[in-house]
């Protein structure tokens, strides 16, 4: 055997060498992505059965709420629970006007003018929010 064979014989080993390198690597990706998507699965599987399995409580749940209120059978107040909450649920028409302006003048000073947006208050937050002067909002009464 001369130079040259023993040339050869070492450039077709190096070729399968690299063959069987490169088709190790295959194997090593495709184990590595199968363990990532696996536990990509495996974590919406659980979300999902989070999900399912705790309770979550309706939007208004909490915003309803009120105090019971036990009357005598004239009408006069007996006693109130308070369970946390403070609050009895009332037609508008029982809330004196005073009270409504007072409200709408400390929420949206605007409220009878405007369309339900008020864009000078508006361009105002987003300016002083650009600005780093502070976060600041427009929204009126109807935007909430």
């Amino acid at each position: 055997m001369g130079r040259a064979d023993a040339r050869r014989a070492q450039a077709q080993e190096a070729r399968r060498a690299a063959k069987s390198g490169g088709i190790r690597r295959l194997f090593t990706w495709k184990k590595l992505l199968g363990t990532f998507f696996g536990m990509i699965l495996l974590g919406m599987g659980a979300f999902g059965a989070l999900y399912l399995y705790v309770d979550v409580p309706a939007p208004n749940a909490l915003a309803e709420r009120q105090s019971n209120v036990y009357q005598y059978s004239d009408g006069t107040l007996l006693a109130r629970s308070n369970s946390g909450v403070n609050r009895q649920i009332v037609d508008l028409a029982q809330v004196p006007k005073e009270v409504q302006h007072a409200f709408v003048a400390a929420e949206n000073k605007t409220f009878y003018k405007d369309d339900g947006i008020d864009l000078k208050g508006t361009t105002r937050g987003l300016i002083n929010t650009l600005s780093g002067k502070g976060k600041q909002g427009g929204s009126t009464i109807t935007q909430q």
